[in-house]
């Protein structure tokens, strides 16, 4: 049975007035919600983490105004029986409450232990959470749904109260575990996503900006006299979309034009594959002068095949990128790259995240405007060196 262990005295008292009121006939209206919750949350029929209907539902359910609906919410959100999470609706909240403390250990869920990058993001977050007195335990997703879903899974079964810090996994697709999400934050644990965000989800996130990043890429290799310019971008995260959004931005801004041939898009969990065994992404770059990459594995990868097909970089082909990793540098080509600021975006992450947890309402979301590193992997067209030498 659910237990209101969060029901406070003041709360108590109240519902001793209003109990008095419904036996003189002076019950105000709201109270026929707050009744009904709490008998469905006897009755077994919600428990903590469900979700209640909407205020419109309710609204028709009682046969009454919104506003009266939103007082008997605010009632039993007041009580700590419901919470309310914005942008997404009103849940039941767990046994333990919002009351109970948070732990001094934040869980972090990460896709990858052996990215090129996500090591040292990784190391940055779990000093400066150190210095502000809170351990760190790390878990992977392997960029893997059902991981990511069976960890979210495991803390609501063991009730921790451990903040979260998450990188959200294939963020361009639907995910099947925002259920478990909401349920976490109707518990009252401050959860923070790194890196990218799920868009149907009110949680706030630390990352790049995305659209941005595509948008500088795109404008670098036009302002160099590019107009023949194509893309590879991954299709199942939040961050290729975003960045093919702003690839297009840039185009059109431009009057370049966007022809779909000229577009590559990479599943991650066969990114070697398709870049090693697949020759339509050569075919797709056949009539361009220049390129947009993901990120810096996908331009090294393409450099070795330019390179093995006999397409010179930067003669033949013009190539930008992102993350200026330790890759960028050390490419055959070294690589023009968008800048990931791995230091303060770690370091963001724990901030926020502190921020988070003193106050559940504060704006913890933040995105990094996107610089550019040039190296010698863009070449401008005649066109353009002679304008610049003009």
């Amino acid at each position: 049975m659910f237990v209101f262990k969060h029901t406070s005295y003041k709360y108590n008292l109240k519902y001793g007035i209003q109990k008095a009121e419904r036996s003189m006939g002076r019950a105000p209206k709201y109270q026929q919600i707050t009744e009904w919750i709490q008998n469905q949350i006897a009755s077994g029929e919600l428990s903590g983490g469900d979700r209640l209907e909407s205020e419109h539902e309710l609204s028709a359910r009682f046969r009454l105004s919104r506003q009266t609906v939103r007082h008997a919410l605010s009632e039993l959100e007041e009580a700590g029986i419901v919470s309310r999470v914005k942008g997404s609706g009103t849940y039941i909240q767990y046994g333990t409450g919002s009351t109970e403390p948070l732990s001094q250990t934040v869980t972090i869920i990460s896709t990858y232990a052996d990215s090129y990058i996500f090591p040292r993001l990784l190391q940055v977050m779990v000093r400066r959470l150190s210095k502000a007195g809170y351990s760190t335990k790390i878990m992977f997703t392997n960029n893997r749904v059902e991981t990511e879903g069976r960890l979210l899974r495991q803390l609501l079964s063991e009730g921790s109260r451990d903040p979260l810090l998450i990188e959200p996994v294939m963020s361009g697709l639907p995910n099947p575990n925002s259920g478990y999400y909401r349920k976490l934050q109707a518990a009252g644990i401050p959860i923070l996503f790194f890196h990218s965000f799920y868009p149907e989800l009110s949680i706030p996130h630390v990352s790049m900006d995305d659209r941005a990043v595509g948008r500088a890429a795109a404008e670098y290799l036009l302002r160099q006299g590019h107009t023949r310019i194509g893309g590879i971008f991954k299709a199942d995260d939040g961050q290729g979309r975003l960045r093919y959004a702003g690839f297009t931005d840039a185009m059109r801004a431009s009057g370049a034009e966007i022809r779909e041939e000229r577009i590559s898009w990479i599943d991650t969990q066969e990114l070697r594959d398709q870049l090693s065994y697949s020759p339509y992404i050569l075919r797709r770059l056949q009539t361009c002068s220049a390129c947009v990459c993901y990120n810096d594995e996908i331009a090294h990868l393409v450099t070795e095949q330019c390179l093995q097909a006999g397409i010179r970089i930067p003669d033949d082909l013009s190539l930008v990128s992102v993350d200026n990793s330790e890759l960028a540098k050390l490419n055959a080509v070294p690589l023009t790259s968008v800048i990931h600021p791995l230091e303060a975006l770690g370091e963001k992450v724990a901030e926020n995240l502190l921020r988070l947890i003193a106050d559940r309402e504060c704006d913890a979301t933040f995105e990094f405007a996107p610089q550019i590193e040039e190296r010698a992997s863009v070449l401008p067209t005649v066109s353009a060196a002679q304008s610049n030498n003009q």
